[in-house]
């Protein structure tokens, strides 16, 4: 459960700056968080960029040159641009103070943040299981992995609890585990599914042909084309992903050939949704 902020006074009081604030996911955690700190600023290395995305959250703007100014500095950028946007950014944070990075693969990252890091701010990475698309993150699952914990973390975790978020603590190891089942091979699945059909339905509009079951399917697949650059990142920076999906091809294979047992089938469905379905 988070605290109620209006009561606390404590998490209201943090400063917080988002680095890469006037992109999507930037965009949406300064507006939820905004009115539950001390003081939220955008930060960009665009200035107009970032004045224009501050006007529109009714937030302050801060010049790169300042980011590091804050209790809290949160790094939203490419994944593959976080390690060194941390590692430039913590030598000059305070002592004591919390950086946060928001990255889809763990392995590679938290350590090498970690290492490159100054021991003495703490250090947090965060995963939210949801896109920049949503109204707001109220109810949304947020992974977090506590590399270099401290009293900002605590802090800050119960501001994410506060904002409505469901934050599981895990390890990097389990977490990119958990990953590989669950998004490196749902991606897959959804980019060889838009693959195959391409090449079947070759040009031809079949829109009127659509099932509502195709329908929902074609709103995943409408979410993997805009957020593709990121989503070939995970495939490739997730240490379990070629294993998964060598998995994925030998079943897709075995299912081709028709042979098989449709009670043991049925079997495996209802105990994968038993497993992965929240419980109500």
């Amino acid at each position: 459960m988070g605290v109620d902020l209006a009561t606390s006074g404590i998490e209201s009081k943090l400063t917080v700056n988002i680095v890469g604030g006037a992109g999507r996911m930037g965009k949406l955690l300064a507006k939820s968080m905004r009115n539950r700190v001390g003081a939220l600023r955008i930060i960009s290395r665009s200035p107009e960029r970032g004045k224009e995305a501050a006007k529109e959250l009714d937030v302050e703007w801060a010049p790169i040159e300042e980011a590091h100014k804050a209790d809290v500095v949160i790094v939203s950028v490419p994944m593959d641009e976080t390690v060194d946007a941390c590692r430039n950014m913590a030598g000059r944070m305070s002592q004591g103070s919390l950086l946060v990075d928001l990255t889809s693969v763990k392995t590679g990252i938290v350590d090498a943040v970690s290492a490159s890091t100054p021991a003495n701010i703490e250090y947090l990475s965060l995963h939210p299981l949801f896109g920049p698309n949503v109204e707001n993150v109220a109810g949304r699952r947020i992974i977090a992995i506590k590399a270099r914990p401290g009293p900002k973390t605590e802090d800050f975790i119960d501001l994410l609890e506060s904002c409505g978020c469901i934050v599981k603590v895990s390890t990097v190891e389990e977490h990119d585990e958990a990953m590989a089942s669950i998004q490196v091979l749902h991606h897959f699945a959804l980019l060889s599914l838009s693959k195959a059909i391409g090449r079947v339905v070759a040009g031809r509009n079949l829109s009127e042909y659509l099932t509502e079951s195709f329908e929902r399917t074609l709103i995943n697949i409408e979410s993997i084309e805009r957020n593709l650059e990121t989503i070939y990142k995970i495939q490739r920076m997730n240490p379990h992903g070629e294993t998964v999906r060598r998995i994925f091809i030998d079943e897709a294979n075995k299912l081709n050939s028709l042979d098989f047992n449709i009670n043991n089938l049925n079997i495996c469905l209802r105990n994968l949704i038993k497993a992965l379905k929240p419980k109500s």
